[in-house]
């Protein structure tokens, strides 16, 4: 039984969030029911964000318009 503990390689889920909160997510072991933590860090390309810009700079003239 030791052994298996030593050798016990992590059979990961993907990540769901955690019952009762907005932004916690973990993954779990399918073998063990070990947990950790996800942490993800979400970033616009540098395309999306000249476009935002080109789409905000076009309300504004038709706001300006109307």
């Amino acid at each position: 039984m030791r052994f298996n503990f030593l050798f016990h390689k992590h059979t990961w889920s993907t990540p769901h969030q955690v019952e009762g909160t907005t932004n916690r997510y973990v993954m779990r072991c399918y073998d063990c029911g070990a947990e950790r933590e996800v942490e993800a860090q979400l970033e616009a390309s540098s395309e999306i964000e000249n476009r935002i810009k080109q789409a905000r700079a076009e309300l504004q003239k038709l706001n300006k318009v109307s």
